[in-house]
């Protein structure tokens, strides 16, 4: 029997629209799967991102993107907690956003108490799509490269400070908008003069994101926190060893496969005080470009397979429909 699944796209961009539309993709090799984008057309069960868009009275299962934690933005996590209220089940992207929602929510307790189960699932990549793509021709082999929606939090400063800091001789290509955040207008020509080898390259698509980390060797990811990031299994997908900071679902992709920075510490009350985020010391980001560099370059990561993925998904979704 197929089981109808309804996906709300045109929704929630960044990461989790990434996402989504691999997945989706993926769902089409799957035989018994079929996904609906119309909540007008009859459907079975929901896999919602983030939370319900549109009220139905069929079961639905939601894919958790994390939750708010700083004490300015507390206010935004009634509608997730709303969601994950009345989820039949859920999936989390990591065992660390996981424990961070019940850190901030309390939902572990809540979810045991209403019957709702969950599962680790982490996000993944097309990796026949990698394959076909070919390395950059204009990016210098055995460079650095960093990539986000740049804001405090995913530190621009202490990522290319600490680079400069580290005096690699090699170049650092990053990518993401030019304006990395909100009132901090740091311009393409400032960075490139305080360094011959920062490239300042804006917003790239995908294709050539993916073709430049093909020719660079390492990958550069200091975000506060991360759940699962697609930056980071694009890198890994093409063989990129990675620098990145302790906390956050990153260490779970990771694995051999990089370098970690422990300066962030845990904060035991349930949200954190808004803080300045991006103040690593640019010597401590050197000093962890230099371990990477002494690091043996590994096998393109092969677990990080998006139709792998999307079974585990639809395992759930059966799971769940069945009951």
């Amino acid at each position: 029997m197929t089981i109808r699944v309804f996906i709300q796209t045109g929704v929630f961009q960044g990461g989790p629209a990434v996402f989504r539309s691999r997945l989706i993709k993926s769902f089409k090799k799957i035989d018994d799967i079929k996904v609906v984008k119309n909540v007008n057309e009859k459907f079975d069960i929901e896999l919602a991102f983030i939370r319900q868009v549109y009220e139905h009275d069929k079961p639905y299962i939601l894919r958790a993107d994390g939750c708010y934690y700083e004490e300015n933005r507390k206010n935004l996590n009634k509608n997730i907690k709303e969601a994950m209220k009345k989820a039949r089940y859920i999936i989390f992207q990591s065992e660390s956003s996981f424990k961070l929602c019940d850190h901030v929510l309390g939902i572990e307790e809540k979810m045991k108490e209403r019957g709702i189960g969950h599962s680790i699932i982490h996000n993944g990549i097309d990796l026949e799509y990698i394959k076909k793509i070919k390395p950059a021709k204009d990016v210098a082999p055995g460079s650095f490269i960093t990539c986000a929606g740049w804001r405090p939090n995913k530190r621009p400063n202490s990522t290319i400070e600490g680079f400069i800091r580290a005096d690699t001789g090699r170049y650092l290509y990053i990518i993401g908008e030019e304006g990395f955040s909100k009132g901090q207008k740091i311009s393409k020509n400032y960075w490139e003069q305080r360094s011959k080898y920062i490239k300042v390259l804006g917003k790239r698509k995908n294709k050539e994101i993916i073709s430049i980390m093909k020719t660079c060797s390492y990958q550069l990811h200091l975000c506060h926190i991360d759940s699962c990031p697609n930056a980071v299994i694009e890198g890994l997908s093409c063989g990129l060893n990675v620098l990145y900071t302790n906390l956050g679902g990153t260490y779970e992709l990771v694995k051999e496969n990089g370098v970690v920075l422990n300066v962030d510490k845990p904060w035991k009350t349930k949200y954190m005080k808004s803080t300045n985020l991006d103040n690593i010391s640019p010597d401590i980001v050197a000093e962890g470009i230099h371990k990477l560099l002494k690091m043996k370059e590994r096998s393109k990561r092969k677990d990080l397979d998006i139709d792998e993925v999307a079974k585990e998904y639809a395992n759930v979704i059966k799971k769940v429909w069945n009951v």
